[in-house]
């Protein structure tokens, strides 16, 4: 069933509590999925997350693609932060699970399948099976991780080396998105990927 591959997303996380791994719990914990998790198909471009409100859902993309972005405030241009595939976890992490409103735009692709959680029922989980609650803790830390590596790569790494890194981790982006979105991304206008590729060559 579909639901189950959000388990198995979950459980692919970060390393699971032993105790997560008793196949009865296990069983229990997919049997409330398939009865909270919401399946949703998107035939267009959509909005799933507004910069201002809080995030209530966490978003499994089983097929498709979606974009986490911000918008500059002087110039309302839009600025990529997060790109999302199918076995990803589409959400803004800190307002979900603290409550704040969003600070980024999150826009579901054509052709996406998401399986969504709200954090009502996140929260109702973790009180029916309370190990879970590692699950997302793990989720967290991992958008810590990306967060610190991204850091890292604006400052280290040039705008060639962060563009095939992009490629190796989402190969079919560019049938995805602009060529606005994956330079915004970058960290470097179109023009400047558009001579890149001159320069380069497509990978």
């Amino acid at each position: 069933m579909l639901v189950d591959k959000l388990f198995e997303a979950m459980l692919r996380l970060g390393p699971i509590p032993d105790r997560l791994r008793d196949a009865e719990l296990q069983d229990n914990i997919r049997s409330y999925l398939r009865e909270a998790t919401a399946v949703s198909y998107y035939s267009q471009k959509q909005l799933l997350l507004s910069a201002g409100q809080p995030a209530d859902y966490v978003n499994y993309i089983e097929q498709g693609f979606a974009r986490g972005f911000y918008l500059e405030e002087r110039t309302q241009r839009q600025v990529s932060v997060f790109f999302w595939e199918a076995g990803h976890f589409a959400v803004a992490t800190s307002s979900f699970l603290l409550r704040l409103p969003s600070d980024i735009y999150i826009e579901v692709m054509p052709g996406s399948r998401l399986l969504s959680l709200s954090h009502g029922q996140l929260a109702h989980m973790v009180e029916l099976f309370p190990v879970t609650e590692a699950l997302a803790r793990m989720l967290l830390l991992r958008y810590k991780s990306f967060h610190k590596k991204r850091t890292r790569d604006l400052l280290t790494r040039s705008a060639w080396e962060r563009y095939l890194d992009l490629l190796q981790s989402h190969p079919r982006i560019e049938q995805q998105v602009s060529k606005e979105a994956i330079a915004s991304y970058l960290g470097i206008t179109p023009q400047s990927l558009s001579r890149l590729l001159r320069e380069n060559g497509h990978p």
